[in-house]
């Protein structure tokens, strides 16, 4: 049995350093290093490339990578098996997600998983949606959550909810009629999200189609935090682009007036993004179906 090699191999892999795994595995340098000297000499050939600070896979170590992932979570479906024998679900569930989902979609989501599996707790990374595909393509994720479709042959895109981006208001403007045209926000001032955002990328993607870019907007200011974008509306620095699910319980309670647009196509689908070339650990398998049951009951 090599699992502990394999674990230091995948671990190294996911941070490109064995200063950085040592730390994630809670081991010395020269146990790391061990544990690879092993591997590269019961395969014979050599899986990492060591050049200075920087280590990255060789050929054979790419090779090696997808296939000592699938070992690890066949591993661990074992585990899942046995434990499921025993009446319990347990254990650390890592899962990355873009700004809207993390912040507005997925808290529900994981109340209503842990009320059923109390015993798994959950580790929640935020990545913007183009983080999120990079880190799940290169090994470092197992899945992810994302506002943005994705062609790419590796990836596995599962729909679980659609959105639409409008735009919002201070309170105390009031446009006429709730459909706009965009040539109605060409001189305002206006604010939006940060480059790698799926919201900038949709509403970008909108702009082109009508010929225009984020060039022909008096863009005021580029901004990561959606919070801090509604306390700028309100505080009038400008208007925004924003996801309605950041938005609704504003809107609801008076805060920001909302606007969606006749001319410019808005709606997104979200999505649960993993790899097609490796199996899932059992506990996110078990996450994802509960995931896509959720949102099939969602209203």
């Amino acid at each position: 049995m090599y699992f502990r090699q394999l674990e230091s191999f995948v671990e190294i892999a996911k941070q490109n350093s064995f200063t950085k795994a040592a730390e994630v595995l809670y081991l010395s340098q020269p146990t790391l290093t061990g544990h690879i000297q092993v591997l590269e000499g019961k395969l014979k050939t050599v899986l990492f490339n060591r050049s200075g600070k920087n280590v990255t896979l060789t050929e054979a170590g790419e090779i090696l990578y997808n296939h000592a992932v699938n070992i690890l979570n066949l591993r661990e479906q074992a585990f899942y098996c046995l434990s499921q024998y025993q009446g319990k679900l347990q254990g650390e569930l890592a899962i990355g997600a873009s700004t809207v989902l993390q912040n507005y979609v997925l808290p529900r989501l994981l109340t209503d998983f842990n009320n059923e599996y109390p015993s798994v707790c959950f580790e929640l990374k935020h990545f913007d949606s183009e983080a999120v595909i990079r880190a799940i393509t290169f090994g470092s994720m197992d899945f992810g959550f994302i506002g943005t479709d994705v062609v790419n042959p590796d990836l596995e895109m599962c729909p679980i909810g659609s959105d639409r981006l409008i735009l919002i208001t201070a309170p105390d403007i009031s446009l006429v009629g709730r459909g706009l045209s965009v040539d109605e926000i060409l001189n305002m001032r206006i604010i939006i999200r940060e480059l790698g955002s799926a919201t900038r990328g949709l509403f970008q993607q909108a702009l082109e189609k009508k010929g225009l870019g984020l060039e022909d907007l008096n863009v005021v200011a580029k901004i990561e935090n959606p919070e801090t974008i509604k306390k700028c509306v309100r505080a009038g620095l400008g208007v925004a682009i924003l996801s309605e699910q950041v938005v609704q319980e504003d809107i609801k309670f008076g805060l920001l007036n909302g606007y969606t647009f006749d001319d410019l196509d808005l709606t997104r689908n979200f999505y649960f993004v993993s790899h097609k070339k490796r199996v899932l650990n059992p506990m996110a398998r078990v996450f994802k179906e509960f995931t896509q049951d959720y949102f099939k009951e969602a209203p």
